[in-house]
């Protein structure tokens, strides 16, 4: 029987030991804190400019009117084009009788100055600003404009037959 106490007894022993070791294991890790930073970047999109065009022409030839907004009228449509990746705000649209670089446009005689766009005094810009507002990426609008050639009490044998430019600008 002392065998075996003594058994027990180094069995005790051992585990008490184990025990203090892996106490004793845990209890001595040791660590420092700190403390850290670093950097990163994002990179963020650019606007794209707008596309805009004339797409269809309603109405009949153009004639000198007495005024504006009487006679022979033709309605314009044309589309504005977001062709971003973002969202992108459109604060108007201008309109005018000029050349594809906006510069002014004259075939003889005949100018700007013979025509009235948007109903818009003779031989001014026009500001549409029915699409003004949010466009979602790559989303295309709709409008209309309307020019109108208005009798300045001269010859305007210069203006017959012409195919008169229009200039669409968006911001």
């Amino acid at each position: 029987m002392k065998k075996f106490i003594s058994s027990k007894k180094g069995i005790v022993a051992l585990i008490a030991t184990l025990a203090v070791v892996a106490i004793g294991a845990f209890g001595a890790y040791a660590y420092f804190t700190s403390t850290g930073s670093g950097t990163g970047t994002a990179t963020v999109g650019t606007d794209s400019a707008w596309v805009l065009g004339q797409t269809a022409t309603a109405g009949p030839s153009l004639y000198p009117d007495a005024a504006i907004g009487t006679g022979n009228i033709q309605t314009k449509t044309y589309t504005i084009n977001n062709p971003s990746a973002g969202n992108q705000y459109l604060t108007d649209v201008k309109v005018k009788v000029a050349n594809a670089d906006g510069s002014p446009w004259t075939s003889g005689t005949c100018s700007k100055d013979d025509f009235s766009v948007g109903g818009a005094a003779v031989g001014a810009t026009y500001t549409d600003a029915d699409s003004v507002g949010d466009f979602l990426a790559a989303q295309t609008k709709t409008d209309t404009v309307t020019i109108q050639m208005i009798d300045n009490n001269a010859n305007q044998n210069d203006c017959r037959t012409l195919t008169v430019p229009l200039y669409f600008f968006a911001s």
